[in-house]
C-alpha cells in the first residue's frame, strides 16, 4: 500500500510540476528521445479516421492527430506531454516515456503503464492497469505483445493488443495498435462487442502524414 501511494504521489507531482513549469518562455531546451516512438516537442502524427457500423459498412471519415506539445524533466527522466485530438474525456495531462528501446510507457490519470512493447515471445502478457475511462463498472486493461509483423502502406509494423475488461472480468472492447519503430503508430483500431458476442471494428485511424525531429 505504501509503495502504491508513493507512486501515485510521484506521478501526481509530475503533473503538478508540469502545470507549474510549462510556458512558451521555458528556458529548458527541448530534447529528443529515440525509441519505439520518436519523442520531441513539435512531433505530430495525422490520421484519417474511418468509422464503421456493425455490418462493416463505412459510416463516415474524419481527421485525428497526436501531438507532442511539451516536456518536463524530473530526476533525469524526461516526460513528453501528448494530446490526441479525438480523446476528450481525459481531464489531466498525459505523457509518453521511452523507457528503453523496446518499451513505450504512458502516464494517464496518475497511472503509469506500458503502452506498447516489442516482445520476443508471441502473445506475451505485458502489463495490466486499472481502467479509468469506461462507463461500465471499472475493471482492468490487459496489454499483450505479438511477434508477427504487418505491412501497412509500406511500413512494416509491430502489433500490440489491449483487452478491456469490466469489473466482472468480461471483455467488452479491444484496441489494436500497429507501430513502426522510429516512425510511430501507423494504424489504431478500436473494436467493440456486439450483442451476438462477436467484436466489430468501430473505427480505424490510418497514418496520413507525420513530422518527427
Amino acid at each position: 500500500m505504501i509503495n502504491t501511494m508513493n507512486k501515485i504521489l510521484f506521478l501526481s507531482t509530475i503533473i503538478f510540476l508540469f502545470s507549474c513549469s510549462k510556458s512558451p518562455n521555458n528556458s529548458t531546451p527541448p530534447t529528443k528521445s529515440n525509441g519505439l516512438l520518436p519523442l520531441s516537442v513539435g512531433n505530430f502524427w495525422q490520421y484519417i479516421k474511418t468509422s464503421y457500423d456493425s455490418t462493416g459498412a463505412v459510416i463516415g471519415t474524419s481527421e485525428d492527430e497526436i501531438d507532442i506539445i511539451a516536456q518536463v524533466t524530473i530526476s533525469g527522466v524526461t516526460y513528453y506531454q501528448q494530446n490526441q485530438a479525438s480523446i476528450t474525456n481525459i481531464n489531466s495531462a498525459s505523457f509518453f516515456i521511452n523507457l528503453d528501446s523496446n518499451t513505450l510507457e504512458k502516464i494517464d490519470s496518475a497511472t503509469q503503464y506500458t503502452f506498447f512493447k516489442r516482445v520476443t515471445v508471441d502473445s506475451t502478457s505485458v502489463d495490466i492497469w486499472t481502467d479509468t475511462v469506461t462507463s461500465r463498472c471499472k475493471g482492468h486493461n490487459y496489454l499483450y505483445g505479438f511477434t508477427d509483423s504487418t505491412d501497412i502502406n509500406g511500413y512494416v509494423c509491430l502489433r500490440n493488443v489491449v483487452y478491456v475488461l469490466d469489473c466482472t472480468g468480461f471483455i467488452f472492447e479491444k484496441w489494436v495498435y500497429y507501430l513502426k519503430p522510429g516512425v510511430g503508430f501507423v494504424r489504431i483500431q478500436h473494436y467493440v462487442l456486439q450483442s451476438n458476442g462477436t467484436f466489430y471494428l468501430q473505427f480505424q485511424d490510418d497514418l496520413s502524414t507525420h513530422h518527427t525531429n
